[in-house]
């Protein structure tokens, strides 16, 4: 497997000089210098899977000193700036010997900040990137973290790190849509003993209304609109597959299912007990007043599964 990266000839090379200059002179405009490409991040192999927990390849130990950045893909959303909020996938990993230092199963889980309030490590790396790019970071941890949130970390100063990083900028208002989805074009779930673990960014257009796909039928009896509902959902978003709620860790919900948002009663109504189903629901259908500011035009992902009903009390 081989490392995917954008040709960066002369001309790159010299336009990121000029802009280093320019952020010199005009430092108050909030402008940020680029983090270079060098050949410890050249030297780590990831796949291009926007989304996706990578592999992450590479021989160890792999020297490592400054920040250096390499771009594995890169996204075609709207340039990132210092005072852009994004979303950003991490996974950590030991430049010595190879081992993780992200924790196991986190992946999943993105944080969200503003580019000048996260980590040097990000906020030096992300800068001029489009939305929907991943990059492979290198260098020490306290390069990376910076001094003040070294000692959170429990890490080493001088300990080496190999980041890969999927950045996405939550959309700002609701994202342009297409009137449906073909089945190729749901995104993907992955479970691990009968439950969803990760679920994969959406591909171009969500929909303009709640598509829905089966993915496991129940046999139980279907849903009606009087019904008490018993349910898991595993909630990410459309833009990075970043999970926003999962049930299926902290247990199921019980609600009636005329109480539900839009979206999510057009999707389960009908439908068998017993069924797990994978529902895009857009913010005109969704829980926009239930979510934090950032992601409230964001198209959300369900995973359900439905695990009884009862008649409704009033």
């Amino acid at each position: 497997m081989t490392t995917t990266t954008p040709n960066r000839g002369i001309d790159i090379r010299f336009i990121a000089a000029l802009c280093l200059m320019l952020c010199t002179a005009l430092i108050v405009s909030g402008c940020s210098s680029a983090v270079s490409e060098g050949s410890a991040s050249q030297s780590v192999q990831v796949a291009a899977d926007f989304g996706s927990e990578p592999e992450v390849h590479f021989d160890a130990p792999l020297a490592v000193d400054a920040l250096q950045r390499s771009v594995v893909s890169a996204g075609d959303g709207p340039k990132i700036t210092d005072d852009t909020t994004i979303s950003v996938k991490a996974k950590i990993t030991d430049a010595g010997d190879g081992t993780a230092i992200s924790a196991v199963g986190s992946w999943p889980r993105a944080f969200t900040t503003t580019v000048r309030d996260a980590e040097p490590g990000v906020a030096e790396s992300v800068v001029g990137l489009h939305s929907g790019s991943r990059i492979v970071v290198t260098g020490k941890a306290r390069s990376f973290y910076g001094d003040e949130r070294l000692a959170a970390t429990g890490l080493d100063a001088d300990r080496g790190l190999v980041a890969v990083l999927d950045v996405d900028a939550p959309p700002t208002k609701d994202r342009p849509t297409q009137q449906s989805l073909a089945d190729d074009d749901f995104p993907q779930a992955r479970f691990q003993s009968g439950r969803p673990v990760e679920v994969s960014p959406g591909s171009g257009r969500p929909p303009q209304t709640t598509q829905v796909k089966v993915l496991t039928p129940g046999t139980g009896a279907p849903v009606a609109d009087n019904d008490q509902l018993v349910f898991r959902a595993y909630t990410t978003t459309w833009g990075l597959g970043d999970v926003v709620g999962d049930d299926f860790a902290s247990g199921a919900s019980s609600r009636a299912l005329s109480a539900l948002p839009k979206g999510l009663h057009a999707a389960l109504t009908d439908q068998p007990v017993g069924t797990t189903l994978l529902a895009v629901v857009p913010p005109t259908e969704g829980i926009p007043d239930q979510l934090p500011e950032a992601l409230r035009h964001e198209t959300l992902v369900f995973v359900v599964t439905i695990d009884g009903t009862s008649l409704a009390t009033s």
